[in-house]
């Protein structure tokens, strides 16, 4: 029964690999069109069910919880199911490569789903199934309407934020529909991982497992939140990139790929009741650790490409340019403090200079083990320093900088009235305060302390932060209000 279970697996990899490795080569299409592509797995289901439908029969006739558990719990069972699982996931996957081929989807999209699918059917059928909602929607305001192929020319930033908003802004379309128009790959995955959320606040509630001490499904639904806030994020950032949108829309495609498999691998993780960071426990638990790290650096990459392309770029409104820049300078290095976590920690070290094989390398928390005492949600420790604090505060400057610069460009506020050159000022020394906050938390974690129980070293810190900021601040507005006034009394002057 084990050399089945092994060899049923060749049966239905092949086909995978040439869906998911090669779906443009001609006689992949060929082989995949046939419907007796299934059949295989399907015979040999076939030759182990019937010898032993008598003793099936009365379990799948009238299911029950135990019964289907000792079903599944002998050798034959779980040889049986597995091979059903092969045959319709198969056929499922077929039918997804066959329809995307069809609707000429781009592999860099197709690859992902396919591999989701095949890897944990259900959900990544799911997923495809959104894909072709999107874009049938799509192809209905195609027919429905002219798309005007006149550029649109940007403005100074006003109250109602419309050209702070996506690419050739239109107030007929919603927020999804412009993102799909500038980027649909990373608007489709931070839809799809909504729903990701959604199934996995399920299985917080229903599956009652803790690994590292924290319900199993917890962190896919994190992380299934904040890849969705990055994608609509990073499109977003996109519809201020003109002059490369080609490059543009490669940064794009290749984020999408990337989060695609580091929340297959956290999700399969969670499945499987194991954890996926940092995890070298087995050979199979190393290679997604590795493969998941791998492709983290390079949606740490993308972001600087997408920094630099902004840099360039010429946007008229210099504080808000400056804001969107400086979010994503920071957030880089936000990202990169995550890089701190993977070191082996005093303890792993000397498990390793023992000649012992760790089978965790790194950790979230200083000072402490993961999994102690944290606070709500969160997780993070409040025995031990933290990377995780700097790593979100670094991570949201993409969000909370622009947010900043918009407020500062809106035309009916108390900046109104202020110069660019204050204007600018004002986002600098916001930008750097950041930062500075970013980098404080970092050092804070690394000297063992919890974010609640700060040393008295950290609170001087924040507190001259906080005084040096402020008073900045009160510079450029004394500054800004004095020129302000002399302007005014100037035109105010009796004509002689």
């Amino acid at each position: 029964m084990t050399l089945l279970f092994r060899l049923s697996n060749m049966l239905v990899l092949p086909f995978w690999v040439l869906m998911i490795l090669l779906p443009r080569w001609r006689w992949t299409g060929r082989i995949m069109r046939s419907p007796c592509v299934s059949a295989a797995p399907a015979l040999l289901y076939a030759a182990l069910v019937l010898p032993r439908l008598g003793a099936i029969w009365p379990a799948i006739a009238r299911p029950t919880l135990p019964g289907v558990a000792a079903l599944l719990g002998s050798p034959e069972g779980t040889t049986i199911a597995w091979v059903h699982f092969l045959a319709f996931d198969l056929f499922v996957g077929r039918w997804i490569y066959l329809d995307s081929q069809e609707r000429q989807l781009s592999p860099l999209l197709t690859a992902p789903v396919l591999f989701l699918t095949f890897m944990l059917g259900p959900l990544g059928f799911l997923i495809y199934l959104v894909i072709r909602a999107v874009l049938s929607s799509r192809e209905a305001d195609k027919s429905g309407a002219q798309i005007s192929a006149a550029s649109v020319k940007r403005k100074e930033p006003s109250i109602d934020g419309t050209q702070l908003g996506l690419r050739t802004p239109d107030p007929g379309r919603t927020i999804v529909q412009r993102a799909w128009r500038t980027n649909w790959p990373l608007t489709m995955l931070g839809v799809a991982m909504i729903l990701v959320f959604l199934a996995a606040l399920a299985g917080v509630l229903l599956d009652h497992r803790v690994i590292t001490g924290a319900p199993a499904w917890l962190k896919p639904a994190k992380f299934a939140v904040s890849v969705s806030v990055y994608c609509f994020t990073f499109v977003w950032l996109l519809g201020f990139v003109e002059s490369h949108p080609r490059l543009a829309r490669f940064a794009a495609n290749v984020t999408v790929v990337s989060f695609i498999v580091e929340m297959t691998v956290i999700l399969t993780q969670a499945a499987r009741g194991t954890t996926s960071h940092f995890n070298v426990t087995t050979p199979l638990n190393t290679f997604l650790w590795l493969t998941m790290g791998a492709f983290i650096v390079i949606v740490w990459t993308m972001n600087l490409f997408l920094a630099i392309l902004l840099l360039f770029e010429r946007i008229p409104n210099r504080p808000f340019a400056w804001s969107l820049r400086l979010g994503l300078l920071v957030s880089l290095i936000g990202m990169g403090s995550g890089f701190l976590m993977v070191r082996p920690t005093h303890e792993q070290l000397v498990t390793m200079a023992a000649s012992h094989v760790p089978g965790i390398v790194g950790a979230h928390s200083v000072g402490v083990a993961d999994g102690g005492p944290g606070l709500p949600v969160v997780g993070w420790s409040t025995a031990g320093g933290d990377l995780r604090v700097a790593h979100f505060f670094g991570i949201h400057a993409m969000q909370i900088l622009p947010l900043v610069g918009w407020f500062v460009a809106k035309r009916r506020n108390a900046f109104a009235r202020f110069k660019e050159a204050h204007r600018l000022a004002l986002i600098f020394t916001v930008g750097f305060a950041y930062l500075a906050l970013v980098l404080l938390l970092v050092w804070q974690a690394l000297r063992g302390q919890s974010l609640i129980h700060p040393a008295v070293q950290t609170l001087a810190a924040a507190v001259a932060l906080l005084a040096l900021t402020g008073f900045s601040t009160w510079v450029i507005a004394a500054h800004a209000k004095r020129i302000d006034t002399d302007s005014t009394n100037s035109c105010s002057e009796p004509f002689i």
